[in-house]
Formats: C-alpha cells, structure tokens, sequence
C-alpha cells in the first residue's frame, strides 16, 4: 500500500505513539470500527534500522501496545477522513497474507479546536492531552 491507497475509500492509516499501521476499513457504523492492518516500516536514512521506537512482534505485546490508550487514525470512508481518536479494543491475527492483524474498537472525531494545539505534539503527548480534556472538561476549557 502507497500514500496513493488514500484514495480509496477503505484506506486505513493508524498512528500509536511512533508506530504507524496502515490498511483498510472492514466495517465501519457509527461509532464502531474493524480493520485489517500492517505495521508500517519507516527507515532512517542510513537505511540501517527502522526510526522510532522500537514494536515487540509477539502479538500479545502488540495487543498491549495498541490497547494501552488513545490512537489516531484516519480514513476517507470514515467521518470524510477527519483526524479521530482511535481506542482500540481488540487486535487479532489477520488471514490475510498482505495485513497482519484485525483490530476492532471505538472511535470519535477530533473537534478542530484542538487540530492546532495537538499539530504542535508529538503523538504521545497529543493523546495524553486529549484523555486528560476528556476526564476534565471543566479545566480543559478554563472553568476550573
């Protein structure tokens, strides 16, 4: 899969701290989603070792690494391809020989209030933030 694959309206791009998964959406209603996903490889340019943190391969680990908290994820057959918050509920091995596993789990839209803010973060940070604005809306938006 390429950039390119963003045009199809299955097309499933999935951020988690560094780590990046792409592939496509099985079902997506309301707020409940299922997809088929790959890790994502991104090398630095010594070309020697993958840049970031590193992902454990056991699918145990990477249960844990994909359910620890708040993903981003986007897809242009889901809410017009907006940035959403992701939580992933469940990971499982994919049959698929070209994706490696099935996720399924909740999503919501980020409200363009905070596009900017979270634009200035990294991906760790920006779920930090909107967790903690999710547990206190008051002081999120000053009242408290």
């Amino acid at each position: 899969m390429s950039v390119s694959d963003f045009d199809r309206i299955d097309y499933f791009l999935l951020w988690v701290g560094e780590s990046e998964y792409e592939g496509v959406i099985l079902v997506a209603e309301g707020s409940h989603f299922a997809a088929r996903l790959r890790h994502v490889q991104r090398w630095s340019l010594s070309g020697t070792s993958p840049a970031g943190r590193s992902v454990p391969l056991d699918l145990l680990e990477r249960q844990r690494h994909l359910t620890r908290g708040s993903c981003f994820a986007q897809s242009p057959g889901i809410q017009e391809a907006a940035l959403l918050e992701v939580r992933v509920e469940s990971v499982q091995r994919s049959r698929d020989p070209e994706l490696d596993y099935v996720l399924s789990g909740t999503f919501r839209q980020v409200s363009d209030e905070h596009l900017e803010t979270l634009s200035r973060l990294s991906r760790d940070a920006a779920a930090t933030l909107l967790a903690w604005k999710r547990r206190t809306p008051g002081r999120a938006e000053g009242r408290g």
